[in-house]
Parts: C-alpha cells; structure tokens; sequence
C-alpha cells in the first residue's frame, strides 16, 4: 500500500496498528479510544488511517494483506506442531539422504558416534617416518668433513623432527643435505653468535667529530 502521502504522526500510527495486528494475531478491536491509548496516540490519528487502511466488519478493522499472512503462519505452525507430534519430519523413502539430512534424518543404527578425545582414543597412529640415518653416522659425517659433532647431531634432531624432510621434500641423501647446508652456512657452527639482551656490543663505533 502506499503510503508516501501520510503525515508523520499518521505514518507513525499506520506501523504501530500494523505492529498490534500481527502481536496479537488478531483484527483491531473496535474501540479506537482503546486502542489509541494502547499505542500512545491521538484517537483522530488512529480513526483516520483505520478508516483508509482498514476494512471495518463485526469483528474488528481487518487489513486482507495481515489476514493472509497470518493465516499462513498458523498453518505451517499447526504443520510443524504435528510432525512433531508424529516423531518428526517424514523420512524420505527410497532416496539416498544428502549431505545435509546425514546426521538429522538418518535411523538409529545402535552404534553411538564417537567424539571429542574418546574418538582420537580409537585412531590409530600415524606411522613414524623411518629414519634414513642414525644419530652417530650424521655425527661421525660431520667430523668427517672438518665439522664440530654438535652439527651433526643439530642435523639429525631436525630432520627426525621435521619427518626427515627438507623445506617440505622428503630427504633422499643426507650426507649431500649436510654438504649442501655447509656449503650454504647453514649449520649451527657457521652462524654468529647472539649477544645477550643486556650484553653491549664490543664493536661501537665513534662519532665522527
């Protein structure tokens, strides 16, 4: 309905009657002197967008757009109401259910599903990733190429740590790994040492005067 030409106050009333349409499921009573001091406004207000907007009959002022919509609420309310009372929605026959329905309309199967960590109990691990070397042949490797033994034990703590990968590839040779990370100075022994916090640097430099 339009309703661009209405004053404000009678804008303001045609919401408000609409508002007590639908809360109360009903018609507007009759008593426009009640019902305008049910909403706070001026019985004038009230009585002049009622007799533009409404239909008077025996039962109150209806509106054919609320009377509709009302009526659709009650039924998919009262169609809601007994497949409640009938266990539900009613399962489809015969067809597969979907990614949605799993879950929500399957039968029972007398199986509880399993969750949170009761469920992570049941996994099985994951398999370790074999090692490719051990810890003494990395070391004796790196003494072999001139290295301090902790590199070599640096290296292999990090790649059982890592699954024995490197950037994300599986390793295939390690000693080429520990050739190509010297070469690179990449391991522990090449890197410079890291003052402490407090520590000041013996390297200042003086300004320039």
């Amino acid at each position: 309905m339009d309703t661009a030409h209405l004053e404000p106050m009678e804008d303001l009333a045609y919401r408000k009657l609409l508002d007590l349409y639908y809360t109360s499921e009903a018609p507007i009573p009759l008593e426009t002197d009640l019902v305008s001091r049910r909403l706070r406004l001026g019985s004038e207000v009230v009585s002049k967008v009622l007799s533009e907007f409404f239909e008077l009959r025996e039962t109150g002022w209806h509106q054919a757009r609320c009377d509709a919509e009302i009526a659709d609420y009650k039924a998919r309310a009262e169609r809601a109401r007994l497949n409640g009372m009938s266990g539900g929605r009613p399962k489809n026959k015969g067809k597969k259910p979907t990614r949605l329905s799993l879950g929500s309309q399957n039968e029972p199967t007398g199986n509880p599903v399993e969750t949170g960590w009761k469920a992570n109990q049941n996994q099985e691990p994951e398999p370790r990733t074999k090692s490719i070397c051990t810890l003494d042949e990395a070391v004796a490797f790196a003494v072999e190429l001139g290295l301090p033994a902790s590199d070599g034990e640096a290296c292999f703590h990090k790649w059982e740590g890592n699954g024995w990968t490197n950037g994300g590839k599986k390793i295939k040779d390690w000693k080429a790994t520990i050739r190509s990370w010297n070469a690179a100075g990449y391991l522990p022994s090449q890197k410079a040492p890291q003052l402490p916090f407090n520590q000041p640097s013996q390297n200042k430099f003086k300004p320039v005067c």
